[in-house]
């Protein structure tokens, strides 16, 4: 028996009583937004996922865990282009105190990955905590599934990471930018990393191709790193004056209600977010009447 297999029969009754009404009944007050306001990351990531819950209550001893940041871009931290490193570090920590039994971390990034995994500090910090770093030079078989996605508006099908669909808990890492083309790139959008699609032919029609991946990928857990915001020339940014600087960190049970709660601090409407309204009227979440906790 594999230490995975031996943590899940060990603690899985014990788990199924205590975890057993939250599959009962779904209603707004089911989704849940924790936003921590603190300079110190680490305990703001902790303080945000707290607010609704805590880390066990989403990673169970055993599991496999997926974190995806945004690591799109060869860029400094400083710049946010992408996630930052501190917090990626913590929640892979916070995965391992859960006792998750293997934490991966990786993107599609749209730069030379060597390169934007180094130089944005995320697969240094991700080692630091335990993480397995995979980087995705190619789209392969071996590394890709194809999966049908009902209802479907826009994408029928799409190719997805096979670790996203083998892990017991997928964790959606993103930073919180303006976007040329979507208006932001906060937790749905991240979802374009997973994917092995070309992803150019996702721009055709990009807001029902953002809401159609989330229909098909569940994200278990967000977290958003709005510590410093990047309200103009996103998705790349490359100047500090770009950014504006909160100190927050979001935390929520649903994609949506979290990028909905992002979207204010860009004082945007979430309404007004393509991918957001066709999000809601697909049945990933929704945009408003979900519980907002505070510290």
């Amino acid at each position: 028996m594999t230490r995975r297999e031996f943590l899940k029969a060990a603690f899985g009754t014990l788990l199924f009583y205590a975890t057993r009404h939250l599959a009962v009944g779904k209603s707004s007050q089911n989704y849940e937004v924790g936003i921590a306001v603190n300079k110190n990351y680490e305990k703001a990531v902790e303080t945000a996922i707290n607010l609704i819950g805590g880390i066990r209550k989403y990673v169970k001893p055993g599991d496999i865990v997926v974190v995806k940041p945004n690591i799109g871009w060869n860029s400094l931290p400083e710049y946010k282009a992408d996630t930052d490193p501190v917090i990626v570090r913590t929640v892979v920590h916070l995965c391992y105190m859960a006792l998750a039994s293997k934490v991966y971390v990786f993107d599609r990034t749209c730069n030379n990955p060597k390169l934007a995994y180094h130089n944005s500090g995320i697969a240094e910090a991700a080692k630091e905590a335990g993480a397995r770093v995979l980087y995705v030079n190619r789209v392969t078989d071996k590394l890709y599934k194809q999966i049908d996605i009902k209802n479907g508006t826009f994408l029928k099908k799409t190719l997805i990471n096979k670790y996203v669909l083998k892990a017991d808990v997928f964790i959606n890492l993103p930073v919180a930018k303006s976007h040329s083309a979507a208006g932001l790139t906060i937790g749905m959008k991240n979802l374009m990393g997973i994917t092995g699609d070309n992803r150019s032919k996702w721009h055709w029609d990009l807001h029902n191709a953002i809401s159609d991946v989330n229909i098909a990928v569940k994200t278990n857990l967000l977290v958003v790193d709005a510590t410093n915001i990047m309200f103009k020339n996103g998705p790349t940014g490359g100047n500090l004056n770009y950014l504006k600087k909160l100190d927050t960190l979001i935390a929520s049970n649903n994609v949506l209600c979290g990028d909905a709660e992002a979207a204010k601090l860009f004082g945007i409407n979430p309404a007004d977010i393509g991918y957001m309204t066709l999000g809601q009227k697909k049945g990933v979440g929704i945009l408003n009447g979900y519980a907002v906790k505070r510290a």
